[in-house]
Order: structure tokens, then sequence, then C-alpha cells
């Protein structure tokens, strides 16, 4: 759909005392975002106190109060549930995604905060959600060299009311009948009948490579739901969904300021990890230059604006790299999360729902002729990949058998002795380190031409690792390559090397 264009944009913004920083679009760091992407949540609702659950946080670290508009999608990809947060100056606001989809409360009045703040109301501070107690709301930031924080009544068009969406009507729970709704939107994917198609459309059977049974996704029917959630920065306290509400793209605002971070946890198995948002900058790519279409590279957002307006924000990568290590005797084990989002169609291609029977699809079938290429090292050198023979595709065009496509959905995790690992001979464990390749990066021949056949994907992956039953530790994966900045980078070329540079 489009080429990236490498170019090393120069310039001169005033920022503060007329320095200028650079955002380097394609390089997947952690740093001050206008979006923020929390790729894997999770939430037990059958044990929502004790089972698994997740926090995750934004933070303001600009002086400037803003607005984000937060919204819940479903591992199907379907937004199902959206609000705003009020962030003053240098605040963070702490979610719970159990507080949010079980008990109903939303941040706002229910937990406590001051959103909206009256000058004439005596004692109350206008900085926002701040206790009267706060000390800081007489610091003196001058003499400390911080600028003071924004007033939010002055600044932000979030009057409660004129916005219903203000975070200072969050006044009550959100009724129990909608929240049995969300539940079964996010359930969907357990409660759905579910099969695999090869690539002439026709139901296959997929199963586990260690235990012989039918694989996860056939299987699942029971266990915490799976999301992800966005977070972006706007400048109205709208209720307008991302994926069909045209309109939301006049609210998203470049301004990068905002960073992130998730708590996965499980109180009753006293096991947690943590791993930052995902962060999105935004710049304007044509900064100095006249770019065509062309020129640009794709975004995270593309799939739902269309370009129109283009939103500016960074795309994410199509190819990954993590160590795994298995061991069932001593509960050595890794997980493999993955969120995949495509760039030209809302659900991917690797994946497609059926008729709409109540809250979510009456049916979810998974593609095992394109999804991606993966490779399983040990840590001796020896490789298992799929159809080593041919290009490694999980499935064919021709006359190639179909194996596991066993990361279908829109985010997902999943037991590594469901790869194609590399074990020991006595086929009792397996330490290694994978290679994942998405869509468009895997193949070079099936994207020529006008209309290319396969979408190219917007991924983040990672691991949950864990020990003996008590031990558990979360990181995300490194970075391989990203075609949807350096089209390029198709195998065997991958790496990453081009950056789009520009100041902000």
């Amino acid at each position: 759909m489009k080429r990236f264009l490498t170019v090393a944009l120069m310039g001169v913004l005033a920022l503060g005392l007329g320095s200028t920083a650079y955002a380097n679009l394609c390089s997947t760091d952690v740093v001050p975002a206008a979006t923020l992407l929390f790729p894997f949540v999770q939430l037990d609702y059958d044990n929502p106190n004790g089972g698994d659950t997740t926090l995750f946080a934004i933070t303001n670290v600009s002086s400037e109060a803003q607005i984000v508009h937060i919204t819940i999608w479903t591992d199907y990809s379907v937004a199902i549930l959206d609000f705003n947060v009020i962030l003053t100056g240098y605040d963070v606001s702490t979610m719970s995604i159990r507080d949010i989809l079980v008990d109903g409360i939303l941040p706002g009045p229910l937990n406590g905060q001051t959103i909206w703040t009256d000058d004439n109301a005596g004692g109350v501070f206008d900085y926002g959600p701040v206790s009267e107690a706060n000390e800081l709301a007489n610091y003196d930031f001058g003499a400390n060299n911080l600028p003071m924080p924004e007033d939010t009544e002055t600044y932000l068009d979030c009057d409660p009311a004129v916005w219903d969406s203000s975070p200072n009507n969050y006044t009550y729970e959100i009724p129990q009948d909608f929240l049995n709704t969300l539940e079964g939107y996010l359930k969907a994917s357990q409660t759905a009948s579910k099969w695999y198609e090869d690539c002439a459309g026709d139901e296959v059977e997929i199963v586990n490579n260690l235990t012989g049974e039918e694989s996860w996704f056939i299987m699942r029917d029971s266990g915490p739901v799976w999301m992800y959630i966005t977070a972006d920065v706007v400048d109205t306290c709208n209720k307008l969904l991302p994926d069909s509400d045209a309109t939301y793209w006049d609210t998203v605002q470049p301004d990068n300021v905002i960073i992130g971070d998730v708590i996965w946890f499980n109180s009753e198995a006293n096991t947690s990890e943590t791993s930052n948002a995902v962060h999105l900058e935004a710049a304007d790519f044509s900064y100095g230059q006249t770019l065509t279409d062309d020129d640009l590279p794709t975004t995270f957002y593309y799939r739902y604006n269309m370009g129109v307006p283009y939103d500016g924000r960074e795309p994410l990568p199509t190819a990954w790299a993590f160590r795994y290590g298995l061991n069932p005797a001593n509960n050595v084990n890794t997980k493999v999360r993955a969120f995949k989002g495509g760039t030209n169609y809302s659900i991917v291609q690797d994946l497609n729902d059926g008729a709409i029977g109540g809250p979510g699809p009456a049916s979810l079938y998974a593609s095992a002729c394109i999804p991606y290429t993966m490779y399983a090292w040990d840590e001796n050198e020896m490789v298992n990949s799929y159809n080593p023979d041919e290009d490694p595709w999980s499935g064919g065009e021709e006359d190639l058998s179909p194996v596991p496509n066993l990361l279908p959905l829109e985010t997902q995790e999943v037991d590594v002795s469901q790869f194609n690992i590399v074990y020991d001979e006595s086929g009792d464990w397996a330490f290694g380190w994978m290679l994942f390749v998405w869509p468009r990066s895997n193949t070079d021949a099936l994207v020529q031409g006008a209309n290319p056949p396969y979408d190219q994907y917007q991924t983040w992956m990672g691991t949950k690792l864990y020990a003996f039953g008590q031990y558990t530790a979360g990181k995300d994966g490194a970075v391989m390559a990203n075609y949807n900045c350096d089209s390029s980078q198709i195998l065997p070329q991958l790496g990453i090397g081009a950056l789009f540079a520009v100041p902000h």
C-alpha cells in the first residue's frame, strides 16, 4: 500500500527554551507519545478478586493539562467501551481492568478524584484531580525550574455541563446489564464455535506438537479473557469509537506527552509481571518537504481512518525475536504473548468472524494459509521451521500442507509447547530462541503488483516466563524488522536501520 522513504528531516521548532527534540518514528522506543497501546490485557471473570487481572497506568509528563481517550478492544478487534481521563500537569492515573469491567467504576468521582473544579468553590484547587491535602498545590514550581501545571478548567474542552462524557459525570457505576454485555463480547472467543481453514477454505485439524490434542484455539473455552487498550491524547471529552466514528480523527492530537506501563498479576498465585506500554509517537511526517501518499509510512491507525486525516502515529514492527524455555518436570514454561493488527483491514486476514449472534461473533475461524513465518533454534543452533523445504510458511498457496496458525486473534497468550520448537533428544525439555516474521516481511513474491494479496501487519510480541510454579517474569521481544517503515525489510534481509527522524 505504502512504501517508506528514508529521509532525515531537519529543522528547528521552538520547544521550551528553543531546544529541538527529535522523534525516531520507527524505533519502537519508550518515549513520551501521543498514543499508548497496552497490547495484552487479561481478566479472569470467574475469579476477579484473586485470579489473573491487569493494572495499567498513564502519566502526563508535561505541565499542560491533557484529555486522554481510552478504548477497550476485544481480542478479535472490536471496540466495546471508551471513556475519558483528565490528567493535569505531572499527573498519573492508575486503573484496574477489574474495577472497570467487574465493578463498573471509571476514573472519576467514584474513585475519589476531583476532576473539574470551581474557582469559587473555596479550598478546592483548580488543577484538576488533586486532593485538598496535596502539598504540591502550594509548591513553588518556578523556583524549582518547572513550569506551573495548567488549570484544567481554563485549558481543557471538557466542561461537564457540555460533555456527557466528562469524567466529572462518571458518578455512578456502569449498569450491570451493560457490564454483562461487555463480558459476553470478551468471552466470545471462548464461547463461539471455532475452526481452521486451509488455503482452499476447507476445514482442517490442527494439533499440539507436544500432546497430539487439538490446538489451544479450538480447545479454549474458559480462563481469563484477553483484550487490548488504546489511549489517545485528544482535544475534547468525546464519546467516539475509533473503529466506527470518522469524526474521532478530528479530535486526536499530535502531542507527545504521555507515557504508560502495565502490570499483570495473580494475587492467589503470588505472581506478577510488568512492562511498558507501546509508545506510539506522532509527528508531521511531511515537515519541511512535500511528500506524496506513497512516501509516508503506514500508521498504526490507518485501517480505521484510512489516511484522511493522516493521523501521524508511528507504525508497529513486522518481525520479533525472543528466548523460550520449557521443562515440564520443573514446571518451567514460556507463554508467547502476541498482538497483531492489520493496516488495510479492520480484522486481520487470517481471522474471520461469522454472523453476529448476541454479544460477539457466533463463530471464529482461522486461516492456516498466510499468518506468519517462524524459526526456532535451541542452544546448540539446531533449528526447526515450518515447511523447511519451502519458505517456512504457516500453510501455503498450492500443495503445501497447512500447519498451525497458533496466533489467530488480535491479542493472545499461547503456551510455547504449541509451537514447533527444538527439544532435546529425550523430548523432555527445550531451551532456545524464536524468530517470528509477519506479513509482509516474510515474503517478496507475494507482494508484487498494484494490489498485493496480503495485508501488512502491525505487531507486538513478548513473553511470560515462569518456573517452579511460583516465579514469573515478563519481557518484550526484540524488534527484528519493520516493513511498515522500510519495505526492503523482507526475508532474508531483515534488520532495523532506517529511521524517519522529525523534530517535534
